[in-house]
């Protein structure tokens, strides 16, 4: 059984929140379209904690089926986005949980952000390393500065293993060599950096650029996208069938299904009558008939006996 996510009346959160939700603009009231979620911990680099990103797990799963949220930005407060994990964590004990029951909070996070139907841009104002990039992965589009900030992925220096699902997603961004090598080294490198190439969709000048461009780009989506279409493109890249074949045939049926979905009759009807397409289809209402065409892993943990005494059923 599914939990059941509450809609919130607003998602903004004060302040000093870790995880800071503001509207855009700021000043309005309620939910708009585009909503800024600010790693908020500028005095320790805004590395991330469990709590963080459980808070952002939620969020993420929330927007899903929330349709007046229709784009999420994800940015740093202070100089860096994200200087990886809290280290002052304790993580001794992990080792003593199940093996089948282990499951990484950043893959719970990856998977969110990857299954979220609403287009989700990160806006790197600053470094970013470890979980910073990992988990972003998932996102829909990434764009970073030029000047002003490093990534990378350190897990060889700190002796740890790759997470946030990112042995899938980050080979098949940038490629196995480089790949490889970005975690043989462990070290950090400019945005524009060859080894890097294929994570950052756009890349600006400065680190002040990157969430003016990621609003502006933002409100393009809102205004000129059909965010289903969106989703089921993208996800038909990452959920690819691994054949031509097999991509024609999962292809087909979606696509017959959207010439007559309402979307796409709306897009032929403004453009006829030369105006502006108004793009309402969702999901839980507007799907192709083939949707989901994959077979989803269950990722949930084994259900654990209560060995206390209670009352009958």
């Amino acid at each position: 059984m599914s939990a059941k996510l509450s809609i919130p009346e607003t998602y903004v959160t004060s302040v000093d929140s870790e995880i800071r939700v503001t509207n855009h603009p700021e000043s309005a009231p309620g939910v708009t379209p585009i909503i800024i979620v600010t790693l908020n911990r500028p005095k320790k680099l805004n590395a991330i904690t469990g709590r963080m990103i459980k808070d952002l797990t939620v969020l993420f799963q929330t927007v899903n089926i929330d349709d007046r949220v229709r784009t999420v930005i994800v940015t740093g407060a202070g100089k860096a986005f994200s200087a990886g994990i809290d280290l002052s964590m304790d993580t001794s004990s992990l080792k003593d949980e199940p093996v089948g029951d282990m499951r990484d909070p950043g893959g719970t996070l990856a998977l969110a952000m990857f299954n979220c139907s609403k287009p989700i841009i990160v806006a790197y104002n600053g470094l970013s390393v470890g979980i910073g990039m990992t988990s972003t992965l998932a996102a829909a589009i990434r764009i970073a500065p030029r000047t002003g900030a490093e990534f990378g992925f350190p897990f060889a220096r700190i002796g740890l293993t790759m997470e946030s699902c990112s042995s899938f997603f980050l080979p098949r961004m940038v490629g196995y060599s480089n790949a490889t090598y970005l975690l043989t080294t462990g070290a950090r490198y400019p945005a524009d950096a060859p080894v890097l190439n294929g994570i950052f969709a756009e890349l600006v000048d400065k680190p002040e650029d990157v969430l003016p461009r990621a609003i502006a780009l933002a409100e393009d989506i809102v205004t000129n996208v059909s965010l289903m279409a969106a989703y089921l493109n993208r996800q038909l890249i990452w959920r690819n069938t691994g054949s031509a074949e097999g991509a024609h045939l999962v292809d087909s049926p979606l696509l017959y299904d959207m010439f007559a979905g309402r979307d796409h009759l709306d897009f032929k009807s403004s453009f006829f009558g030369k105006r502006k397409p108004k793009f309402s289809a969702v999901l839980s209402k507007d799907a192709p008939r083939t949707y989901p065409w994959w077979k989803e892993l269950s990722t949930r943990a084994r259900p654990k006996a209560n060995t206390e005494k209670v009352g009958r059923l």
